[in-house]
């Protein structure tokens, strides 16, 4: 028995044509496998808040935004009646 080149090439072809099926299920089944778990530990470490430090300080309001913000109505008060005058027409009708 020789070992050459085209001998080692012709084993392989050979392997690779008998276990093609079995080789391609094993790397997508692994595949499938590695992205599972880099998902759970993206989902396990992104519940972790210990580390997370807020890049927004304390926030302050002037007078004038208070101001503005207290004209505003409340849910209890009653809009002022919509004006359906007479100038609008239905462009639909003829």
């Amino acid at each position: 028995m020789e070992i050459s080149t085209t001998n080692i090439k012709k084993a392989f072809v050979n392997f690779l044509h008998r276990f093609h099926v079995l080789i391609f299920s094993v790397v997508v089944l692994g595949g499938l496998a590695v992205v599972v778990f880099l998902l759970n530990s993206i989902i396990i470490r992104s519940g972790d808040s210990g580390s997370y430090t807020s890049a927004a300080g304390s926030s302050s309001f002037d007078q004038a935004t208070i101001d503005r913000l207290n004209q505003l109505k409340t849910r209890e008060e009653t809009p002022p009646p919509l004006d359906f005058s007479e100038g609008r027409t239905n462009p639909f009708t003829e």
